[in-house]
């Protein structure tokens, strides 16, 4: 069993989770239907080829389209529905001692305290920037990567993702420190968050279970205001009940 202030060292570093594609039908049985360069066609109707449905469609829907001898790459360009300028917001996580979060798998149990290889899986509460309004949740998996015996605490290395309800979700992975202020990469999303990149940094705040982080992140579309506010540290809710991590 961990001691106490492996205890506090793991819960201290705690705070930090399909898409679904159309398949084709299969028409190969259909007379009507051929898979040759020539368009399609038939008694009633015809189909052009597909670089020239592919040209008047993106003409229309914003795509630009470049050909090589038998491929059509098509990359976005909606360029004005982006905004390429950085925006920060910041979401508060509280280890609220629901879920059974956190849970310390030990590589070697014969060490107390946390060593390399030790897995931490977790899911916490996430709020606004002002710490009232409960926004979704985190899930994420931590590897603790170097005990600190300087200050009791370690380094994971992380993959994590915060859930945000109807914005989405964001993804971010890299080093996170019980010790000190981590930042970490931002790997995308998706809803709001689709497309974006960038980088978050972690504090921790008021303790161990209370966690702050401030994304920094360019390539979507502008963010509501209500996530933009600066965040709001002294109205933040109670700090939550100690608990303690499990341990397998």
């Amino acid at each position: 069993m961990a001691t106490a202030a492996s205890v506090q060292a793991v819960r201290a570093g705690l705070g930090f989770t399909a898409i679904l594609r159309r398949s084709l039908p299969k028409t190969s049985s259909s007379p009507s239907i051929s898979f040759s360069n020539a368009p399609l066609k038939s008694r009633f109707f015809a189909v052009p080829h597909f670089s020239q449905s592919l040209r008047r469609s993106s003409a229309a829907s914003g795509f630009k389209v470049r050909h090589t001898s038998r491929t059509a790459i098509v990359s976005e360009s909606f360029s004005s529905e982006k905004d390429d300028e950085e925006q920060v917001f910041a979401l508060f996580e509280f280890n609220e001692g629901d879920k059974g979060s956190p849970f310390l798998v030990k590589n070697n149990k014969k060490v107390q305290v946390p060593c390399i290889g030790d897995i931490v899986p977790y899911s916490n509460k996430v709020y606004d920037c002002t710490g009232k309004k409960y926004l979704g949740r985190s899930a994420g998996l931590c590897v603790v990567v170097e005990h600190h015996h300087a200050s009791g605490g370690d380094l994971f290395e992380t993959t994590m993702s915060h859930y945000l309800g109807d914005y989405g979700h964001i993804s971010c992975q890299g080093p996170y420190m019980t010790y000190a202020d981590s930042e970490m990469a931002v790997t995308g999303g998706t809803g709001r968050f689709a497309g974006a990149r960038g980088w978050v940094k972690c504090q921790n705040i008021g303790g161990p279970l209370k966690l702050i982080y401030t994304y920094h992140i360019k390539g979507i579309p502008k963010l509501p205001a209500e996530l933009c506010q600066p965040p709001v540290l002294s109205q933040v809710v109670k700090q939550p009940a100690p608990v303690q991590a499990s341990e397998d």
